[in-house]
């Protein structure tokens, strides 16, 4: 096992570059090359790696080693039905007045951060710990889709705007707005799946 002081920037560094898109889908994942690149010896690497995998960041077949997930159409579509039963659950508990802090850097800076900012508030007010882990993995995993949405859908913004303003009064709006938030995604993912590929090509 790498020392912390080590394997914690490696692993940080994968995870960013992995959260922004800057490997292809389906690329090989080369532990030596990425220790190169990164300065450090293959065994915080390959650390960094097993951890991602666990996180769903990072396929792992035997014989052939570390990818990037492909994502296709269906396996979008998946993963965001499941991201909205996580969140439109929440309201079978007591449902309370989020508290969003509007000076907040997460308030105002990139969308993906806002989206799985709100999503995870949404997800805490259940109660349901490991509800905010399956919803924070996804999150993840979605952030290279999620930074496309304003460009492929210009009612993106607004659409977070509602989330969070029915996420902070605590009203049943908030269920209305995330379900209408997934039914738009869904409609649109083709035109992600694509425009990720292309991207990444």
């Amino acid at each position: 096992m790498s020392p912390a002081h080590v394997l914690e920037p490696t692993y940080r560094r994968l995870k960013n570059a992995l959260l922004e898109g800057r490997f292809r889908a389906g690329a090989k994942l080369e532990a030596m090359r990425l220790a190169d690149d990164f300065g450090v010896s293959m065994t915080p690497v390959r650390d960094s790696l097993n951890q991602l995998v666990g996180e769903g960041l990072v396929d792992l077949t035997p014989g052939e080693g570390f990818r990037v997930p492909l994502l296709t159409e269906q396996a979008l579509r998946d993963i965001l039905q499941v991201n909205a039963l996580l969140l439109e659950h929440t309201s079978d508990t007591d449902r309370k007045s989020l508290e969003i802090d509007e000076g907040s850097n997460v308030t105002q800076g990139a969308y993906a951060d806002r989206l799985a900012h709100v999503f995870r508030d949404i997800a805490a007010n259940s109660g349901n710990r490991f509800r905010v882990h399956l919803v924070e993995r996804i999150s993840d995993r979605l952030h290279p889709i999620r930074e496309l949405e304003p460009e492929i859908c210009p009612g993106a913004s607004h659409a977070l705007e509602q989330i969070e303003r029915t996420a902070q009064q605590g009203l049943d709006g908030s269920n209305r707005a995330v379900r209408a938030y997934h039914q738009h995604i869904e409609a649109l993912v083709p035109a992600l799946v694509g425009r990720l590929n292309q991207q990444t090509a």
